[in-house]
């Protein structure tokens, strides 16, 4: 699938829907509190962790639309000196948040 077809249907599964996603970051084994620091700095950015396992830090983010969502892992993640992979995975629905049930 081509970057703009994605795109488009992802636009379109979202609409008008925030976008949620959690996001992986593999960085430089020396990078890791520097790229931690440096992503607190985007507003979209809800909560930062520093982790262990197959990520080194993991994020939670949230957007408006779909379009400024895959601007920031392109534009802004992307080029952080020090990420050497980006994995995200995308919130479908949300069950629990902040110690809350959501929609019972």
């Amino acid at each position: 699938m081509e970057v703009e077809e994605l795109t488009a249907t992802m636009g379109k599964y979202y609409g008008e829907r925030i976008v949620t996603a959690l996001i992986g970051i593999e960085s430089d084994v020396n990078k890791v509190d520097t790229v931690a620091s440096a992503v607190t700095d985007f507003s979209n950015v809800e909560d930062a962790f520093v982790v262990t396992g197959d990520y080194d830090i993991l994020l939670k983010v949230r957007f408006p639309h779909y379009d400024d969502f895959q601007n920031f892992l392109v534009d802004k993640l992307g080029k952080l000196e020090g990420v050497r992979r980006i994995r995200t995975m995308m919130v479908l629905s949300i069950k629990k948040e902040m110690g809350q049930k959501i929609g019972e």
